[in-house]
C-alpha cells in the first residue's frame, strides 16, 4: 500500500517521540520511512528534517561513518544551499563526525567552512553556535591552541541568556578543554563547573554522562587528583551503568579509572585495567587509542618495563600522526624518548 501524508507524519511523530524516550535504533527505522515519504513527494523541508534526526541518532549510536554519510547527504541538498543556518548544521555534524574518526584535517576544512556560512546577520544563531563548538575542538585536536583559544573566545560570545541550556554547556565544555591543552587549570575548571550547571541527568542522561567522561578526562590529564575529578569519573559510571552506552564509551570510561589509579598510587590495579583495555583497543576510536596507549606507556614505565611502555608510546605516536593531531604524535615522541628507566 502507498504512504500517504498522514504515513508521513505518523513516522515523524513516532520519531520524535521514541528520540525523546532515547529509543534510538527505533526512530532510525522511522526516520528512514519519513525522509523517503518527503523525497517521493517533493517535501524538502521534511526531508530535511528526517534525515538530520537521522544523523544525531546514529551519532548517539556510534555509527560515525553512517553519521558522516548522512551530513554529507544533508550538505548536498539543494535546500541546504539556499539557507545558511541549514548548511551549517550539516557541516557541523559532518566535521563531528570526521573528527571522531581521526580524519582531522578534513574536520577542519568542514569546520571552517561551517563557521563561514553565515552573514553578520546570522551571528547569534543556534546553527552559529554549533558550528563555532565544533571548529574549536577541531582545531584544539589538530594542535592549533592559539587559534582555538581565539575561536574558544568568539564562541563565549556567541551565549546570552537566551541560549538553551545544552547548548551553552557544550561550548562552556569546549572552551574548558582548550583551556587545559594550554594549561589554564583555573580557568578550565571553572568553565567545566559552567557546563556541569547547564546539563541534567533528568534531562539527558546520556548528554550528563558524556560530559563527566570527558571533564574527568581532561582533569586527570592535567594532573588534578581532587574530589571534584573523582565526583565527574563516578558521575560518568553511574549514568553510563543505567543509560548503557557504545564500545567506546565503555572503553573510555575504563581507561579513567585507569587513570585515577594510576594517579592515586593504585599501580598494580592500573595495569591491570589497562591490560584488558588493550586487548579490546580494535574498538577504539583511533584518538582514543592514542591516548590510552600514552597512558599504559606511563603506567608500564612506572612499574619499569621500559621496552614495553616505549613500544606502547611508538604505537600511539603513529596513531596520532596518522591522524593529524601533530601535538599529541610529538608529544607521544618525546614520552617514548624520555623513557629510560623505572623512574617515570
Amino acid at each position: 500500500m502507498a504512504l500517504t501524508t498522514d504515513d508521513f507524519i505518523l513516522h515523524e511523530y513516532k520519531a520524535r517521540q521514541l528520540w525523546e524516550q532515547r529509543e534510538y535504533s527505533a526512530v532510525i527505522n522511522h526516520t528512514k520511512a519519513a525522509a523517503e515519504k518527503a523525497g517521493s513527494r517533493g517535501d524538502d523541508a521534511g526531508w530535511w528534517r528526517m534525515m538530520y534526526l537521522l544523523a544525531k541518532c546514529q551519532r548517539q549510536l556510534g555509527d560515525i561513518s553512517d553519521l558522516v554519510e548522512t551530513a554529507e547527504s544533508l550538505s548536498e541538498h539543494p535546500l541546504t544551499s539556499r539557507d545558511p543556518e541549514l548548511a551549517a548544521k550539516a557541516n557541523a555534524l559532518r566535521s563531528a563526525g570526521l573528527r571522531a574518526l581521526g580524519q582531522l584535517p578534513e574536520a577542519l576544512e568542514v569546520a571552517r567552512e561551517a563557521t563561514l556560512e553565515f552573514p553578520e546577520t546570522g551571528y547569534g544563531s543556534k546553527g552559529k553556535l554549533e558550528a563555532q563548538q565544533v571548529l574549536v575542538a577541531v582545531l584544539a585536536e589538530s594542535g592549533h591552541l592559539d587559534d582555538a583559544w581565539r575561536e574558544a573566545e568568539n564562541l563565549c560570545r556567541l551565549i546570552d541568556v537566551n541560549t538553551e541550556p545544552d547548548r551553552a554547556g557544550r561550548a562552556y565544555w569546549s572552551i574548558g578543554n582548550v583551556a587545559f591543552l594550554l594549561g589554564r587549570s583555573k580557568d578550565a575548571t571553572e568553565y567545566h563547573d559552567r557546563a556541569a550547571t547547564c546539563f541534567s541527568p533528568s534531562r539527558d542522561l546520556n548528554l550528563w554522562a558524556i560530559f563527566n567522561k570527558a571533564s574527568a578526562f581532561m582533569r586527570l590529564n592535567a594532573n588534578l587528583v581532587e574530589p571534584a575529578t573523582l565526583q565527574c569519573i563516578e558521575r560518568a559510571e553511574m549514568a553510563m551503568s543505567i543509560s548503557g552506552g557504545t564500545p567506546q564509551d565503555e572503553l573510555d570510561i575504563d581507561v579513567i579509572r585507569a587513570h585515577w589509579c594510576f594517579l592515586t598510587g593504585a599501580l598494580p590495579e592500573a595495569k591491570l585495567k589497562m591490560s584488558g583495555i588493550m586487548a579490546r583497543a580494535e574498538v577504539m576510536a583511533p584518538l582514543s587509542e592514542g591516548d590510552a596507549r600514552i597512558l599504559y606507556a606511563r603506567i608500564l614505565a612506572a612499574a619499569g618495563e621500559a621496552e614495553a611502555a616505549r613500544e606502547q608510546a611508538k604505537t600511539g605516536m603513529e596513531l596520532f600522526e596518522n591522524v593529524g593531531a601533530v601535538m599529541r604524535a610529538e608529544q607521544a615522541r618525546e614520552l617514548a624518548d624520555s623513557i629510560k628507566s623505572v623512574n617515570f
